[in-house]
């Protein structure tokens, strides 16, 4: 049984011998906050991976220094931090392990990485500039999966529909109304008929930790409910973080026989109800662009395009059970809808993208002053600040630049190379449009490979310019599908530039 935990925090020098008792402190840390033997393992697994690369790589030989470990309890279980000041650390020079091909073949280089990887749930590494660098190992306490309860009878997935959305439906009666905690079970099994487990927030398939991010505020949800009290649709707002200023509209699911009727919308007004209740600056969405009627669906309730990114969900996880597989990645569609609309915020688009941008923001009815860009990329001695974040599910990772510094491009060239290395399919660059070095990281960073996508207002650190890669993955610009002529527009834009066209 869980326990209240609370975050605990160690110095440690820069020497091995030490290892045994932070594994020893490790343990401790875990099993007072729920975990058994086998999951304490593997979390020790990854802990023993992440102390020897930082011992080993992150200082000189003969170096006396300390490093910090981090032990913090979550929503769902626990995040081991690694904090250093030594050296940069490349992770592209981490060789990718090969299993070998007999039992009697020698391992190769690159297995400790990897076991790091399948030994958590979540890996996350940050630079901090003066202060350093971070690796998060994040570790989720088990718990079943929808599946694991009860009857499989009602598991069975929804039939495709016979009828585009539902028209023709006799009208349903149904009611709109916040979700309450423990209706979580109910809503977890109406996604899993809906989506078998192709979609991409996990945390939908394991009632009692999506029950907790209700809880602690991370998900705010509202649900359809017809005339017997079952719930038969549900949307939240997603927060990225407990102090952020937008939340995403995600989470859509309706029951087949409810579909056309109206639910949607009437979700999507309530929820708008509730981000204006939490002080949020705005609403942000992803729609799909295999089809418009999640677009026209959006559009309705007051949102705007704002970018087009291609390629960010593998083919095989969109809609499974209800539509067929797709032959190509899937591009989303951005969608924003305002809520505040404050004064004297200066952004600093590059100059090459500054009409396409600024059209945007006339397209939202947000006020920006443009300002004067740098010429030149950052050249003070500061180090950057930027995290890079893997999506394993989507095979697709985001990297977001805080604070430019001197070695910006060496930074982003080495991060670039090693997500390619590992195969990932496609990244998302956010850069800060409210930094007068954007303006000239642009270019450089299109000349690395990444184009443009669009922009994507008020996010943790404030407005963002958003750039993406494709890593080898083709992608049919004639297959995304637009509803609205702005989008439609930034479509165009985002296919000009994309350097992996053949026409170009």
């Amino acid at each position: 049984m869980q326990k209240q935990t609370r975050p605990a925090y160690l110095t440690v020098p820069n020497d091995l011998s030490y290892l045994p008792g932070i594994q020893a402190f490790a343990a401790e840390f875990a099993r007072m906050a729920g975990f058994e033997a086998s999951e304490i393992q593997m979390t020790l697994l990854a802990l023993e991976e992440a102390v020897v690369n930082v011992v080993k790589h992150s200082f000189e030989p003969d170096e006396i220094a300390t490093y910090q470990l981090i032990f913090e309890p979550t929503t769902a279980g626990i995040e081991i931090v690694v904090k250093d000041k030594g050296l940069p650390f490349a992770p592209s020079l981490v060789p990718e392990y090969t299993a070998p091909a007999d039992i009697d073949d020698t391992v190769g280089s690159g297995l400790g990485s990897f076991l790091m990887k399948k030994s958590v749930d979540k890996i996350e590494f940050h630079n901090l500039g003066r202060d350093g660098k971070e690796l998060h190992l994040v570790k989720h306490l088990p718990c079943k999966s929808i599946v694991e309860y009860g009857d499989a009878s009602n598991l069975a997935l929804f039939p495709k529909p016979t009828a585009e959305h539902g028209a023709g439906e006799a009208k349903r009666a149904f009611t709109i109304r916040l979700m309450e905690p423990s209706e979580s079970f109910e809503v977890s099994r109406l996604f899993y008929r809906a989506y078998g487990y192709s979609y991409g927030i996990d945390s939908i398939y394991y009632p009692d930790r999506f029950e907790q991010l209700h809880k602690d505020g991370s998900i705010i949800s509202v649900v359809t409910v017809d005339e017997d009290g079952t719930i038969a649709g549900h949307f939240a707002l997603v927060k990225d973080s407990p102090d952020s200023r937008i939340a995403e509209a995600a989470m859509a699911v309706v029951a087949p026989v409810f579909r056309g009727q109206g639910c949607q919308n009437a979700m999507m007004a309530r929820l708008l109800e509730e981000a204006r209740k939490e002080g949020l600056a705005g609403v942000y969405s992803k729609a799909v662009t295999n089809h418009i009627y999640a677009q026209k669906a959006g559009e309705k309730g007051g949102f705007k395009r704002v970018a087009v990114v291609a390629g960010l969900i593998p083919a095989d996880r969109s809609f499974k059970g209800i539509h067929s597989e797709l032959s190509q990645r899937e591009s989303v569609a951005y969608g924003y809808f305002v809520i505040a609309n404050p004064s004297g915020i200066v952004i600093y688009p590059p100059q090459h993208h500054r009409a396409f941008v600024e059209k945007i923001y006339r397209n939202l009815g947000l006020e920006r002053t443009v300002g004067p860009v740098a010429e030149k990329t950052p050249v003070q001695e500061d180090a950057s600040a930027l995290t890079t974040t893997v999506v394993p599910t989507y095979n697709r990772a985001v990297i977001e630049v805080e604070k430019y510094g001197g070695n910006i491009l060496s930074e982003l060239r080495m991060g670039l190379k090693d997500l390619c290395v590992r195969k990932i399919d496609q990244i998302v660059l956010y850069l800060p449009l409210e930094d007068p070095y954007t303006g000239a990281m642009c270019s450089d960073c299109e000349a690395l490979g990444f184009f443009i996508a669009g922009i994507l207002p008020f996010f943790r650190h404030g407005d963002l310019l958003i750039l993406q890669y494709l890593n080898n993955v083709p992608i049919d610009y004639s297959k995304i599908q637009i509803a609205s002529e702005a989008g439609r527009e930034i479509l165009a834009y985002v296919k000009d530039h994309d350097p992996n066209v053949p026409s170009r």
